[in-house]
């Protein structure tokens, strides 16, 4: 279903038995600021205990909402005229709804609303319909922020979630303020604020320009009379490019929201204006949601669009794999590399490359690797963010990894058993078959870690040292299919060929012998809305409705939502596999 995306502040609505409360999303008790609105969700709540959640504004349904004025509303004290725009039921009376899928909390908000006089400063969110580019094409002609789209399906999750995808009408992101110029001419208290982010995976906060217009007399005094004057530059702030003159530092405790054009090639804001302070976000909150390409890696034609069904350009492809570099090149630094290049499209003749001359006019790394037939080849090896980046310009897009790495790549270090439904095999059949590999391999002492493949089904990945030698393995993974699918070979085959696949799932070990490739965590896949092939930990899986679920134009944010590595763990884990471990599955296949 989709919603207007509003431009103000979310909060949580608590009634229990005539006594209220408004929360902010970092838990901010925030209802003296809203009496007005309070006092109608009592009123509306009854005798009953109600959890609402919803956006506060500052105007009514057919105007744009405007977060400054909603700023300015609350530091003068007068914010009668705000509206509140519930979207969701959590809880009614003593039922907790929040397991039940949106249709049905929104069937009960609807009957909760229906004695509701529609012009009340508490409202209902109406669902949007129609063609999506429609509606976001008539929510920026209106002024306003763009499109929430959210599943139906999906329960409700504290924070961001999976389930739902901001559609923005204009770039817009939070910063932090680390300094600020003096003022000219009449102008008072500030001239400029300087602004930093940070990338994801960092800690380190990396200056981005500076805002200067969007102030009005009464937010200069407010943000002046907060900063905290330091007297030398943030120890965790990066800098690439000359600063202005003059500029005073301040204690990075301060966020603020930005507007902007684009963002220039040296990595700065190109026309920003201000919108507001975000009091109800701190600045572990903030992650820049899209990056410029490595210094030193130039994407020629990057306006080329490479998915045009939601026109994801190469310079956003190339901003992603950078900004991912820090998740993703564990998982593939130093391993021969497959790659899919899509030179005209995602949509339109790509192919798999393994061998990568030398020849070619980007440098990318490349080792030398003794083929089945005798022969040398070289692979293309990343090492660095600029690698990544490198690739883009020749027109990767998806990257698929060995099992094994340089210098041994004759002694693999994974094993991946993809999990791929067959026709009418339901989501849930298949999060069920990697959780019972889950168990199998907890019996022989393995821990295992899962991501959605980016199509439609799951892959579990085990990581072990040792010396098993490819076709050790090879076996090892044959046995453990095996066995996992004659636990109940009505849903689950070993078996490759399409007629035993049928309404059953194929667990694929194949990707387990010298030279095969599965594709790597967090890759774009070549596919229709970029999805990515996502890590996620074992207790979201359940959550998810399908292995396609997170695209590339919302993982930024997913990002900035989930800073812990789902797959964080596996690089730290020492396990084995064993010749007894290969025996044991062996005994149980007889």
């Amino acid at each position: 279903m989709h919603e207007r995306k509003l431009d103000g502040y979310r909060l949580q609505c608590h009634v229990n038995f005539g006594v209220g409360a408004l929360l902010s999303r970092n838990g901010l008790d925030w209802s003296d600021r809203f009496p007005t609105l309070l006092a109608a969700a009592v009123e509306l709540a009854g005798s009953r205990q109600v959890v609402l959640d919803g956006e506060v504004v500052m105007n009514g349904a057919d105007e744009a909402s405007a977060f400054q004025t909603l700023q300015t509303a609350l530091k003068i004290g007068r914010t009668a005229g705000a509206v509140y725009w519930v979207f969701d039921l959590l809880w009614y009376d003593a039922l907790d709804l929040r397991p039940l899928p949106l249709s049905e909390r929104r069937a009960a908000l609807l009957r909760l609303f229906q004695q509701r006089p529609p012009r009340s400063r508490l409202r209902l969110m109406p669902e949007l319909r129609g063609p999506v580019n429609q509606m976001l094409a008539a929510a920026c002609a209106a002024g306003e922020e763009g499109v929430m789209s959210k599943r139906r399906d999906a329960p409700y999750r504290a924070g961001r979630s999976h389930s739902w995808l901001k559609i923005k009408c204009r770039a817009q992101d939070e910063f932090v303020v680390v300094g600020f110029t003096a003022p000219r001419g009449q102008r008072k208290h500030i001239g400029s604020l300087l602004l930093a982010s940070r990338d994801i995976g960092s800690r380190t906060l990396r200056y981005v320009g500076r805002v200067g217009s969007g102030f009005s007399d009464h937010a200069l005094r407010n943000i002046a009379a907060s900063l905290h004057v330091r007297a030398t530059m943030p120890a965790l702030l990066r800098l690439t490019t000359e600063l202005p003159g003059h500029v005073t530092w301040v204690d990075p405790d301060l966020v603020v929201s930005v507007t902007f054009a684009e963002w220039t090639s040296d990595g700065l804001l190109r026309q920003a204006t201000y919108a507001g302070v975000r009091e109800d976000k701190s600045v572990k909150d903030v992650i820049r949601e899209t990056v410029n390409p490595t210094p030193g890696v130039t994407l020629s034609h990057a306006e080329r669009v490479i998915f045009p069904e939601i026109g994801l350009r190469k310079a956003d492809l190339g901003a992603y794999y950078e900004a991912v570099a820090p998740l993703l090149l564990p998982h593939v630094a130093g391993r021969p590399l497959s790659l899919l290049r899509c030179p005209d499209g995602a949509e339109k003749g790509c192919f798999f490359q393994k061998h990568w001359p030398v020849t070619r006019g980007v440098k990318i790394p490349t080792r030398t690797v003794a083929e089945s037939d005798g022969s040398a080849d070289p692979y293309a090896v990343v090492m660095t963010a600029s690698d990544l980046v490198a690739l883009v310009q020749m027109n990767v897009v998806e990257i698929h990894a060995w099992g094994s790495q340089f210098p041994d790549i004759e002694r693999p270090d994974r094993l991946v058993l993809d999990f791929d439904p067959g026709p009418g095999v339901s989501w849930s059949a298949v999060c069920d078959v990697a959780h019972t590999a889950r168990e199998v391999l907890a019996t022989l002492g393995l821990e295992c870690w899962v991501k959605l493949s980016g199509g439609s089904g799951l892959h579990v990945t085990v990581p072990f040292t040792g010396a098993l030698s490819w076709e050790q393995l090879t076996m090892f993974s044959r046995l453990l299919a095996m066995h996992i699918a004659n636990r109940d070979s009505r849903r689950y085959t070993a078996v490759m060929s399409k007629s035993a696949r049928h309404k059953r799932i194929f667990i694929d070990w194949l990707r387990n012998s010298r030279g095969a490739t599965a594709v790597a965590p967090w890759s774009v896949r070549a596919r229709t809305g970029a999805p990515i092939a996502i890590p996620l930990f074992w207790s979201e899986l359940d959550d998810v409705p399908r292995g396609d679920l997170m695209s590339l134009p919302d993982v930024h944010e997913y990002l900035g939502a989930s800073p812990t590595d789902p797959w964080r763990g596996m690089l730290a884990v020492e396990q084995s596999l064993t010749v007894e471990m290969v025996q044991a599955l062996g005994a149980t296949n007889r």
